[in-house]
């Protein structure tokens, strides 16, 4: 059974992993938008495709941190299995 910290730990892995995987498609979806418009030398295509580069990294961090709070519920799983936790 979960403890109450680790279901708030698993909450958090779900909404930043869901999260950052949507602004990590979003970005990839604004990015090539970007590059059309470059080719058709539309004017706003250098902040579009800025955009959808900050969108990227935003994805990827928040995709992180959801690996972080995975891996700290993993650890809470195992110390409370060995008797270690307070």
């Amino acid at each position: 059974m979960r403890t109450e910290r680790e279901k708030k730990l698993i909450t958090k892995y779900w909404l930043f992993g869901g999260g950052g995987a949507m602004l990590l498609g979003s970005g990839l979806a604004t990015l090539l938008h970007g590059s059309k418009l470059k080719e058709v030398n539309a004017d706003p295509w250098f902040w579009v495709s800025t955009g959808g580069f900050a969108l990227i990294m935003s994805g990827i961090s928040m995709i992180g941190d959801a690996n972080r709070f995975r891996t700290m519920a993993d650890v809470l799983k195992e110390l409370d299995a060995r008797g270690l936790k307070e």
